[in-house]
């Protein structure tokens, strides 16, 4: 096992992916899972809303927290896990969220919930590390110059023309010392893929947490979204997103880590797909060994492909999404 510290940063979505993949290669025995707390939507919107903003958000971190518990001897109760961190009662609140919140402390975040499923028998391969212990909101301004407060209104504007143009919090809150510590002690680091925004740039948004990164040794890459959202990164290079990580980050990643397939070859293998997420404004992020071989020269940095695309089948019709496995073959190479 790799003996190297890793951490990975994102939401609920698209950081347990990473994590999986991570896992997959089998040089990696434990991470330090870096989780926004900004979400204000349904269930966990409510739930702060109940708490007169006293609560961080609890669901990346319950999300991201379950894709560290892979096995162990309680393996075969990991659905159980399952059941219990997803259960809605009558009212719509969510079992796992309080337990998360039962357990969660200011000093030590999430720390007793870990201990407890060791206790338990699960095998928790690492830490979720809240990105700060204090209640926050996410305030985006738009490039018209329209504000908007609450990172639900992300998901409320993702079709809009009128792109973000710049995030902020309110209140301003300090860092997790633990994910502080985290990323200046760090060997690599993997930013996921999820909303560009509100799970991925808004975990450094506390203060300290930019510091961090510019005094960290670790190489930095980040997995890129397959699929872009029309208010984030309608059109997207690989130099937008080299641009938008240093205008919020303070820093340049070392690299980015993206598909090994061309939104025209995607959109000509995969028409129905790519229509349906063209209703939403959206279009698949890829681009062709040309384009890539010229933002690596220019750019200055790596830029690594994947044979990760996969289309997944749910009950509202074929989704884009990062295959773990493939996904794997390419992190093993940078570790």
């Amino acid at each position: 096992m790799l003996k190297e510290k890793i951490v990975t940063v994102g939401g609920g979505s698209g950081s347990p992916i990473v994590n999986e993949a991570l896992f997959l290669t089998g040089q990696v025995d434990e991470i330090n899972a870096i989780a926004a707390v900004f979400d204000s939507g349904g269930a966990t919107g409510r739930r702060r809303l109940d708490s007169y903003g006293n609560e961080i958000a609890y669901s990346d971190p319950m999300r991201i927290f379950r894709s560290l518990c892979t096995g162990g001897i309680a393996a075969n109760s990991l659905e159980t896990l399952d059941r219990w961190l997803t259960h809605r009662d009558i009212r719509g609140k969510v079992l796992g969220q309080e337990i998360f919140n039962h357990f969660f402390s200011s000093e030590t975040g999430f720390a007793q919930i870990e201990e407890d499923a060791k206790a338990f028998g699960f095998d928790v391969r690492g830490h979720v590390l809240p990105a700060s212990t204090k209640p926050a909101d996410i305030n985006f301004v738009t490039r018209s110059g329209r504000e908007f407060f609450g990172e639900h209104e992300l998901d409320g504007q993702r079709m809009s023309k009128d792109m973000v143009a710049k995030i902020s919090l309110t209140p301003e809150v300090p860092a997790n010392e633990k994910a502080t510590t985290a990323i200046r002690t760090a060997a690599l680091i993997f930013l996921s893929c999820g909303s560009f925004y509100g799970s991925v740039l808004s975990n450094f948004l506390p203060i300290g947490m930019k510091e961090a990164l510019r005094e960290t040794p670790a190489k930095i890459y980040l997995v890129t979204n397959l699929v872009s959202t029309r208010s984030e990164t309608h059109r997207f290079t690989p130099g937008d997103f080299i641009h938008v990580l240093e205008k919020h980050l303070g820093r340049k990643p070392d690299g980015l880590i993206v598909p090994n397939i061309s939104r025209h070859d995607f959109e000509r293998q995969n028409s129905k797909v790519a229509r349906r997420y063209s209703l939403d404004g959206s279009f698949f992020l890829g681009w062709d060994q040309k384009q890539i071989a010229s933002s690596q020269k220019n750019l200055g940095l790596r830029i690594v492909t994947h044979d990760a695309t996969n289309i997944v089948e749910t009950s509202d019709g074929p989704i884009v999404r990062h295959d773990p496995a493939r996904l794997a073959e390419t992190l093993k190479a940078l570790l």
